[in-house]
Formats: structure tokens, sequence, C-alpha cells
């Protein structure tokens, strides 16, 4: 049989998946900040600059001890080879060039965080703070977004959930439609996760799908929209089984059904998926194969060694 076409329209509220503050690991004043709101940017980009002489300083300062105690680890080592020298003095001069090398190195990670880079092209939503401030560490300075993919979040009634079985094991099978208001397009959208604890107060489960849509299409975070949810293709069939037809087993926690066997006239169970509950009976999501004859009355009272017969009408079984 077809399954009925179904459809929920909920509001959803959208936000960009790629979202971030890059901020800076130290103190420090702009002197670099022409962004604005809306401005593109690409991966690399230098999005603001601290006032670096300070830091280039240190580099330089690091650069020459490094090099001064590069210069005397070599002599030293001439110098012990031809043992003209202690062992003793030879590793002090060794601890003295790894030691340089820490400091170099931070020096240069110094210089580096007075720059703040684009970590991905997107868009600039935000700037925070004006040219020639003073900066404190981990201080927001601007916000970046990506525009690729966006995240749209609403609320789903317990329900909802309820009547789809398989929401545990695997993301839920639907055509997701997502309308934008003053947008004339409709956009598709995929299932990404949904909140296994409930709202408080509302009794509902936040559910996220994901989207991309048409660079054509100004969609920014915060909008709302509205999201149909078709409950998996029309066309598709469905096999719907009375409850009377299913069995509970307490021991595994699984449901079953006894299949007729023609060539020994007996039942053998097999495991079943429940779906949707029906008007007429339960979905029936996996476990049975076309031409399968089931058990619909009586099945809590069998075995799988009860002979049984199938019970034919004039017009068949």
């Amino acid at each position: 049989r077809k399954r009925e076409k179904e459809q929920d329209q909920v509001i959803g509220i959208n936000r960009n998946e790629r979202s971030q503050s890059p901020k800076y690991a130290i103190n420090g004043q702009l002197t670099q900040l022409n962004l604005l709101a809306g401005q593109k940017v690409n991966k690399g980009d230098v999005l603001a600059q601290l006032d670096n002489r300070d830091a280039k300083n240190a580099l330089l300062n690091a650069q020459a001890n490094h090099q001064l105690a590069k210069a005397d680890f070599a002599r030293k080592e001439e110098l012990l080879e031809r043992k003209l020298i202690s062992k003793a003095e030879f590793d002090t001069a060794k601890a003295q060039l790894q030691s340089t090398v820490a400091a170099l190195n931070s020096a240069q990670d110094q210089l580096s965080y007075t720059t703040l880079i684009a970590p991905f092209t997107g868009m600039i939503a935000k700037v925070d703070l004006d040219n020639h401030q003073m900066v404190q560490a981990s201080q927001v300075v601007i916000t970046l977004q990506g525009n690729q993919e966006f995240d749209l979040t609403f609320n789903v009634s317990e329900s909802y959930v309820f009547n789809r079985a398989s929401f545990t094991k695997k993301a839920p099978q639907g055509q997701y439609r997502v309308k934008f208001h003053g947008i004339d397009e409709t956009l598709n959208a995929t299932f990404k996760e949904m909140n296994r604890v409930v709202n408080n107060g509302s009794q509902t489960y936040q559910m996220t799908l994901s989207f991309t849509p048409p660079a054509k299409l100004s969609i920014l975070p915060g909008m709302s929209a509205n999201v149909t949810v078709d409950d998996r293709s029309t066309n598709q069939p469905v096999t719907v089984l009375p409850l009377t037809a299913i069995v509970r087993d307490e021991q595994t926690q699984q449901n079953f059904v006894w299949v007729y066997q023609e060539q020994t006239q007996t039942v053998q169970k097999s495991v079943v998926e429940l779906g949707k509950i029906r008007t007429e009976g339960t979905e029936i999501l996996s476990g049975l194969n076309q031409g399968d004859q089931v058990v619909a009355v009586g099945a809590n009272a069998i075995s799988s060694e009860t002979k049984v017969a199938p019970l034919r009408w004039e017009r068949g079984v």
C-alpha cells in the first residue's frame, strides 16, 4: 500500500554553521582595523593588526642571541673533539643553544599573535572595536561568518518523535523544505541532529537541519523561516500490520511477528522495526519480505512449534 502524504510545518531560526569571533592571545593597541560589517574576506586575509614594534624588536634580539649561541656551540664542539675543554663546558654551550632556540620560537609566536588572520572565507558580521583602541587578550574584535552552510533549528513535539521509532537508530527519513519570509524560492534541507533532552517547560525537542543557500540569496543568521516536513515519499510502499500481529519479547526488548512457513505449516519469528502508529495499525519499516504471510490474530498465544494454516476466503488468503 502507499503511504499517505503527511506534512508538518514549523518555524525555525537560522544560524550560521561557521561563525567565529577570532580573538587576540595578547594585549595591545590596534593599528589596522578597516573592516566593515557585510564585507567579504578570504581565508588568510589580515583582519586586524596590533602594534608590533616591541614584538619585532624582541624577535631581532632572539635571533641575535641564537646566532651567537650557535657559533659558540660550534666552537665548543670542535674544542671538545680536540680535548681542549671539558665535557661540562660543552654541555653548558649546548644547553645555551637549546635555550635560545626556545626563546626564538617564543618571539616568533609573539609576533604572529599581533596579526589576526581570517580562518576561513566568509563575511564580516560585526565589528566590535575601532582602530587604535586598546585590546585585551581574548577580547572579541570582530565576528566572522562563513557563507556556505547554514543550520536551521526548531522544536518538534514528543508525538512527532514517538511516531518515528527509528529516531534513535538513524536520521529520520523525510523531505525538508525551508522557506524564508520575503524570499520566493524554497530551499531543500537535510537532517543534521536532534537533541535527546527535552526542552524545559515545553515538552519539545530541538531539531537541526542543514542547507546551503544559493549565492544570490542574502540569508543571514537570526532570520526565521517556515520548515515543511514531508514524511518520506508519497510513492514509497509501506507495510501496515494490526497491533494484534506484533509481539514484544521482554527479554530482548525486540518486537517480532510470526511469519507462516508453507513447507512445514509452522511459523517462524521475524524481528521487525516499527514505524509510525496509524489508525489501521503500525508501520513495519524492516523485517518482512514481499509476499510474507503473517499471523494477524492470536500471535501472543503461539510458538514456533505451533501448526497453523492460512485462513482463506473465496478471494484468497
